[in-house]
């Protein structure tokens, strides 16, 4: 089995990466100086020059820049979309060819801010909630050919992008309103992926499937 993974360097991307290994899959993980996935020319030329077909397709790029409203452009929602959603359909349309003779598992990881908002998020909520609405209609589509399209939905997960945004008293107040009590650890992650993308998922499709510690059953703004 072979599976192409995007941001396979983050914290999550390295245990999805270990785990699919593990399990005996042929990975390719471009790092983003090969495939830059804020450029669409890039990712165009990078597929033209790197023909491949792929059982397993897991997004699991991701770009977060806090700002206010007030201080944003345009560029920096291009920015996220194109890294976070909008690139990533270029990768599974060259794979539908291939799709379509032997089905498969297409997931991308999204976010809890692809179903509600956040204050200084604005372009990161934008390409999350359009990676959310792109999966379910891959779902749609690429269905009939037995190919399972779904998003992953982390709640808060202890990596470096997750510290790098809160500070330890935000992080502390994140934990009192999961229920679990505790940031999840990217290899929880990896295993919810793990299972959504093999033969053990003959039925999840269009599914957002949200791994929060419940997180969003009560605690969320209270």
């Amino acid at each position: 089995m072979k599976m192409f993974l995007t941001g396979a360097s983050g914290d999550i991307g390295t245990a999805i990466k270990k785990k699919f290994k593990k399990e005996g899959y042929k990975i390719v993980c471009p790092n983003e100086k090969v495939l830059d996935l804020s450029n669409p020319a890039c990712v165009k030329k990078y597929l033209k020059d790197n023909k491949d077909s792929f059982d397993v397709i897991v997004h699991c790029a991701g770009y977060n820049k806090p700002n206010s409203v007030s201080k944003l452009t345009y560029a920096d929602i291009e920015k996220a979309f194109n890294i976070n959603a909008g690139n990533f359909f270029q990768i599974v349309k060259a794979n539908i060819p291939y799709f379509k003779k032997k089905g498969g598992h297409v997931l991308a990881v999204s976010s809890l801010y692809g179903v509600v908002g956040r204050d200084g998020r604005t372009p990161y909520v934008v390409s999350k909630h359009g990676l959310n609405g792109m999966l379910k209609n891959f779902a749609i589509e690429l269905g009939k050919f037995n190919v399972k399209c779904n998003t992953l939905s982390p709640g808060f997960v202890d990596t470096k992008m997750t510290r790098q945004n809160n500070n330890a008293k935000k992080i502390k107040q994140f934990e009192s309103k999961i229920p679990l009590g505790k940031l999840a650890k990217p290899g929880d992650i990896a295993e919810v992926v793990f299972f959504l993308c093999s033969k053990n998922n003959q039925y999840i499709n269009g599914q957002d499937i949200i791994v929060d510690g419940g997180f969003m059953a009560g605690g969320f703004g209270n």
